[in-house]
């Protein structure tokens, strides 16, 4: 072969030798700047979460106090006397997240709540817990509410600065996504060009061993590129712990598509709201790829950080697609609900998603109510909140349609879902989630991005009816449901 037909081999060489490096540094930029984010969406989650439960503290120290002084009962001062130990390490954990997040202006607020409740503490709590009806006591009543307004005040202070710190934290990931794209576009510009050159230079022989090696070296780079972006995102992407409680019992897996570098948007949370309740939400947005990943990111951060101010299922699935719409995220379906493992009773809403699955002792698994528009699509929605009264050792297991789309009779998913619950409950196993996955995939091959979340309140105690205490605490017969429309 003589030097002119070489000669664009080598150009090719030579520009894929300058195009493959900066594909590979912008996959590791794209790893950093998407684990950075990350870090600190969960810092701004929990800065949030951490503030509404400090004023709640303060809140119950003053409402046990009131109570105290009114009644003289002791009983009142419990939860004052909880709060006062718990505050402080509230008070230190959201200075921490306050610092990370470089926000001054909260550490400074924080501080002042904090020396605003000593005071309170001092020259309120303290002569009222003393003297349950002192002389001036209006006076001292006066005082308290002007100090815990001043705490408001300061959370509030916190609460702006944490979400001025969001906005910025959005609108740099915005402009990420639009340089990802655009460093893209280049590459098939260039990698275009590359061809066409070839094909204008080369000799009918060496034109077509020169489109194999394009082909070729085009499909290299795509598959590189996109299993680095891949691997990145389900590195970035890994669920934190589940809450561990004595009166409620978690277990979950995530399970991704059997197409190799398939990124998709399935994800779970479990919020601890006390000892006995805590929110969950599981969710999935529509599509796959880095796109559809950020866009869990937001849909996941948005549903779980406006349950802190309101933990209601149906009002926070409206909240959820108001900031969805505002965003222009893409489709999301999710169900969020409450479990409350005092009353024994689980409360829920969905978006478009598939049917909780409740299974009950001696009783055979059911698919409970769901319904609702997805998130993101219409401005005006109203979502069905349900609550469920169940029993000790009750199990909710919630999933993405990952766990049915299998097959391609729904119904015929259902039976495979509800067949797997059912042998797992009668094991008994720890990880019933992995254990459902596990029987519905032995012989079958997840399609999509599988999530799955059990939720299992503790056996009744030895000696108690199992009814009994469902009634007892709950209120209602196991199995009962009651509606509201929100």
């Amino acid at each position: 072969m003589d030097a002119k037909p070489l000669r664009p081999l080598f150009v090719t060489a030579l520009v894929l030798a300058l195009v493959i490096p900066i594909l590979v540094a912008g996959g590791v930029g794209v790893r950093a700047y998407v684990r950075s984010s990350l870090h600190v969406a969960e810092e701004i989650r929990t800065a949030r979460a951490t503030a509404s439960v400090l004023l709640r503290y303060q809140l119950d120290e003053e409402t046990g106090v009131r109570g105290y002084a009114v009644t003289r009962e002791r009983a009142f001062l419990q939860p004052y006397r909880e709060a006062r130990e718990l505050l402080p390490r509230e008070a230190a954990e959201l200075g921490r997240a306050l610092r990370e997040l470089g926000l001054r202006d909260g550490v400074a607020a924080l501080a002042d709540a904090s020396a605003t409740n000593a005071l309170w503490l001092r020259t309120v709590a303290a002569p009222i817990v003393a003297r349950p009806n002192p002389r001036d006591g209006n006076a001292l009543q006066r005082r308290g509410k002007a100090l815990v307004d001043h705490v408001r005040a300061d959370v509030a202070r916190i609460q702006t600065a944490i979400l001025t710190r969001e906005a910025v934290i959005d609108g740099d990931t915005e402009r990420a996504i639009d340089r990802i794209n655009l460093v893209v576009l280049l590459a098939v510009v260039l990698v275009g060009g590359i061809g066409f050159f070839l094909a204008s230079q080369q000799t009918r022989l060496t034109r077509t061993l020169a489109q194999h090696q394009r082909e070729a070296a085009q499909l290299l780079s795509a598959y590189e590129a996109e299993k680095r972006v891949a691997d990145t995102l389900k590195d970035a992407f890994v669920q934190k712990p589940l809450p561990v409680l004595d009166a409620v019992r978690f277990s979950a897996t995530y399970t991704p598509a059997a197409e190799e570098a398939k990124v998709g948007g399935d994800w779970y949370d479990v919020v601890e709201l006390d000892a006995d309740r805590v929110l969950f939400v599981v969710g999935d947005v529509a599509g796959h790829g880095i796109e559809a990943a950020v866009a869990m990111v937001r849909a996941r951060q948005e549903l779980v950080s406006s349950a802190v101010a309101d933990p209601d299922p149906a009002s926070l699935l409206v909240r959820g697609n108001a900031q969805l719409l505002g965003q222009r995220a893409r489709m999301v379906t999710a169900v969020c609900g409450i479990a409350d493992a005092r009353a024994f009773r689980f409360t829920y809403a969905t978006a478009g998603h598939p049917p909780p699955v409740l299974v009950e002792p001696g009783r055979e698994p059911r698919l409970l109510e769901c319904g609702g528009m997805p998130l993101g699509l219409l401005p005006t929605v109203s979502y069905v909140e349900h609550t469920v009264q169940s029993l000790p050792g009750a199990m909710l297991v919630l999933y993405t349609d990952g766990a049915l789309e299998h097959s391609h009779d729904v119904l015929a998913g259902e039976r495979i879902l509800l067949d797997a619950v059912a042998g797992v409950a009668r094991s008994g196993v720890a990880d019933a989630a992995g254990a459902i996955r596990d029987a519905i995939f032995s012989e079958r091959t997840a399609g999509d991005d599988v999530a799955i979340l059990t939720i299992a309140f503790a056996p009744a105690k030895r000696g108690r009816g199992v009814l009994a205490a469902g009634v007892a605490r709950g209120g209602d017969a196991p199995g009962a449901r009651r509606n509201t429309s929100r």
